[in-house]
């Protein structure tokens, strides 16, 4: 109902009367005061209170609106109904109206209770009022109206973004690439920017000393120590020539010999060693004249006749035969015994050719072993060992409880909730340009050119990954963590993976053909809320730079960190971080291969490369021999709760 200037209920009594019309009006010591029905602006007029209903109960009083008080007062001599409004709201035009509440396409009017609980109350001159655009700041009421005052400052300072104001939206920055910034770091040069991310080119510091190892530190920039190395004085005619005290000093003589009787053999500073013909009878200008051209002879010569003469030679030669191995000289002949080609494949034709080498020729027809126990019919066809494998098709043992990925983003920088300490060390991280706390992450360096592809891959369905929570023993904190490929299964269609609880069935890339144990597994420890996974498993995953540019890699020595929800016992959501290493060159070969144009316009392959090259350092051991062979990188992610119910057909 439409209420007027209500006072407290201990204060006035609002009774209501009937009109043949359908509507009903607020009657207070015999003055209308609002019409319910045409919700017209409360009015006056001195007229007499029609007949009153009455009321039994302050149920059959009720309007409706939650910012009224509705009472019948049974007290009174003839029961009737009350109304009084709710304290820090308005009754406007038959609708309730919170406290600071603009009028609609008029914010100099608001609802102010303690000036009017029935109308609009106006703004006083010069007053703060919202005209709903967010781009601009301190509008106030002039003339009665919502003048927009100053412009919003967009301007957040970094040169990788470019900054606009939408009225909706208020201040939007666009990541840019390929102007120039700088990332105020002493230790690169050319930064550039890359999607909204200010990335430089490591300072090389090369001083053109051989004798010095130069290096970048960011508290004082370039650094050249002395190094005991060996060098290259510019002497030809100089050898063994080495580094002390930051100097290239120079070693022995050069003596140029170059083993032929028939040369004087001299060096010159300017050109070198020069190997002069020598005047002799067994000499033809610089060529041996007694040269027989047989290598298990050795070649005599008089040197006052010049006549010839041979004698058989000993050791290893060339007889020029592929199919000859361990060439050696006997009685004056290179002599080689036989190459054994084979390959141990029974679907070959193994054979030796002079002059190629071995052949293997594929067959078809003889049996065979493809390794299989399950296969029966092995033979060979065209070179491949076939078999019929209806029988392997293997049955899984799967655990309902998993979860959906439905985040996937590659950390920014070596930083705690970025990645994690992978080598266990406190004192190293990396990318070294942006890390702390021992987090390992050399591969951020990439999310800032390839985190927007991940994103769409994993909410389009591109990249789906399904996790599996399997008990390990009787303790339900132990648990085996498995991933898998997904697809939904058609027990839930048109269930949308990114929001609700799906049937999933998992592909068989990431089951063992023949047992069907997950590849992907780790041992897990579940200590409250937190779970903690770390084996020697490796993930196939995708490093996306663009829908059809698609590298392939392998996260070895994965680990697993993160927090679970859990819920009769079951894992329904979790979120964390999924680390390990990748070798930098595996990534580089991945790019490298890349179709032209596959890339974004505004990046190409010999940029990515250069990029990768100069700011991607392999930073892990992966196999303890003190040497690293791979680059750290992190990836988080969130999932939410699915259920596993098989595999795919």
């Amino acid at each position: 109902m439409k209420a007027a200037r209500l006072l407290p209920l201990a204060a006035a009594a609002l009774i209501g009367g009937g009109c043949t019309d359908g509507s009903r009006v607020d009657v207070l010591d015999g003055v209308v005061l609002a019409d319910t029905v045409s919700g017209a602006d409360t009015v006056a007029a001195d007229t007499a209170a029609p007949a009153l209903a009455t009321c039994a109960s302050d149920a059959e009083c009720d309007d409706g609106h939650a910012c009224t008080v509705d009472r019948c007062a049974l007290e009174a001599a003839s029961p009737h109904c009350e109304w009084a409004v709710v304290a820090e709201t308005c009754f406007i035009n038959n609708v309730c109206r919170a406290a600071g509440e603009a009028r609609p396409n008029d914010p100099c009017r608001r609802c102010e209770p303690a000036a009017d609980t029935l109308g609009w109350t106006a703004l006083a001159e010069g007053g703060r009022c919202d005209d709903h655009d967010l781009c601009t700041v301190t509008s106030s009421c002039r003339g009665g109206g919502c003048v927009p005052g100053e412009g919003l400052e967009c301007d957040d300072g970094d040169p990788c973004t470019a900054d606009s104001c939408d009225a909706a939206l208020g201040c939007v920055h666009t990541p840019l690439s390929g102007d120039s910034c700088d990332d105020g770091l002493v230790c690169t040069s050319e930064d550039v920017c890359l999607r909204g991310a200010c990335v430089g080119v490591p300072e090389p510091c090369d001083d053109d000393n051989p004798c010095t190892v130069d290096a970048c530190i960011e508290e004082g920039g370039c650094q050249h120590a002395w190094a005991e190395l060996g060098c290259e004085d510019g002497d030809p005619c100089t050898t063994g020539d080495s580094c002390r005290e930051g100097v290239c000093v120079s070693g022995g003589p050069n003596g140029c010999d170059d083993a032929n009787f028939c040369t004087v053999d001299t060096c010159s500073s300017d050109v070198g060693c020069v190997h002069l013909p020598t005047s002799s009878p067994c000499c033809i200008g610089v060529v041996a004249a007694c040269d027989d051209g047989n290598a298990c002879t050795n070649d005599l010569c008089d040197p006052l006749t010049g006549e010839c003469a041979a004698e058989p030679a000993s050791g290893e030669c060339d007889d020029h035969d592929a199919c000859t191995v361990d060439d050696a000289c006997v009685a004056s002949e290179c002599v080689g015994r036989p190459r054994v080609c084979d390959d141990a494949d029974p679907c070959t034709a193994d054979s030796c050719s002079p002059g190629a080498g071995c052949g293997f020729s594929p067959l078809t027809g003889p049996a065979c072993d493809d390794g299989l126990e399950c296969s029966v019919g092995d033979a060979c066809l065209d070179g491949v060992c076939v078999a019929d494998t209806s029988a392997c098709v293997c049955t899984p043992a799967l655990s309902d409880d998993g979860v959906k990925l439905i985040t996937l983003a590659i950390g920014d920088g070596g930083y705690v909730g970025e990645a994690l300490d992978l080598d266990g060390d406190p004192a190293t991280c990396a990318p070294e340009s942006s890390c702390d706390s021992g987090i390992n992450n050399s591969l951020g360096i990439i999310a800032a050119f390839a985190n927007d592809s991940l994103v769409d891959a994993v909410a389009g369905g591109d990249l789906s990954l399904v996790a599996m929570f399997a008990p390990r023993g009787d303790d339900p904190d132990l648990v085996t963590l498995s991933f898998f490929s997904g697809e939904l299964a058609p027990s839930t269609p048109g269930c949308d993976a990114q929001v609700e609880t799906c049937d999933w069935v998992v592909k068989r890339d990431l089951l063992d053909p023949e047992t069907c144990a997950p590849v992907v597994s780790l041992p897990a420890t579940l200590s409250g809320n937190v779970l903690s996974a770390v084996g020697q498993a490796a993930l196939p995953f995708e490093i996306r730079l663009s829908q059809t540019a698609v590298v392939q890699i392998t996260i070895g020595s994965l680990q697993v960190v993160g927090t679970v929800t859990r819920s009769g016992g079951r894992v329904t959501a979790m979120q964390g971080i999924l680390a390990g290493a990748v070798p930098k060159q595996q990534l580089l070969d991945g790019i490298g291969a890349l179709p032209d144009g596959s890339l974004p316009p505004n990046l190409d392959k010999a940029t990515v490369l250069a990029l990768v090259n100069a700011l991607v350092s392999n930073d892990i051991d992966t196999n303890a021999d003190g040497v690293y062979d791979s680059a750290s990188i992190g990836i988080k992610f969130t999932a939410i709760d699915g259920h596993i119910v098989g595999v795919e057909d």
